[in-house]
């Protein structure tokens, strides 16, 4: 089974938005879930025995917390999708895949992958800066959220307390996919 998966082995794929790059905010994703499922029933009564059946499923939103650069690059990102989906000038609410439908709306896809452990760890010394790269990890389970859009921005808490700023942004989707080892290795 190649060991335990461990939760901070993670990567997020996050649209363009812009000329803004999704790649960014993966690497300053603090947090996210992998989505659940729950199954709806009903009850049938056949003579006298009752039995569930299934009637469909149901999701929750995603939540995901972001830490916050200096240059708030990752709240400009959301407001950006936001103002895609609600102009609050005008009124004007844009559909959610387009006018026709296919394209051109403001649901995108989002892609969550668990990652395996790495199989190597490659790092140099800068003098005050001590980087490391962690190679030959791959997707062991991915997830892709389809016609996904944030819902909320959470406030942003500041404080005397010299804490890091963060952002959590909850999303709607209309249904997940598991992918097959999309990021390979």
């Amino acid at each position: 089974k190649n060991g335990l998966a461990f939760s901070h082995h993670f990567a997020v794929e996050l649209p363009p938005m812009a000329g803004m790059s999704g790649d960014t905010l993966n690497v300053l994703c603090k947090d996210v879930e992998i989505p659940g499922k729950q199954i709806m029933t009903l009850d049938r009564n056949v003579g006298i025995q009752n039995e569930k059946v299934v009637s469909g499923f149901a999701t929750s939103d995603l939540n995901m917390s972001f830490y916050m650069t200096n240059d708030y690059g990752p709240r400009k990102y959301f407001d950006k999708w936001m103002s895609d989906m609600l102009d609050e000038e005008t009124g004007n609410i844009q559909w959610k895949k387009g006018l026709d439908g296919t394209k051109g709306g403001f649901a995108k896809t989002i892609t969550i992958h668990q990652l395996s452990k790495p199989q190597a760890r490659v790092g140099f010394d800068l003098g005050i800066l001590d980087i490391n790269f962690d190679l030959l990890g791959n997707s062991i389970y991915s997830v892709q959220l389809e016609d996904a859009f944030p819902i909320t921005q959470n406030a942003i808490s500041l404080n005397s307390q010299g804490s890091i700023v963060e952002l959590q942004v909850n999303f709607a989707y209309t249904k997940w996919t598991v992918k097959k080892d999309a990021r390979g290795k």
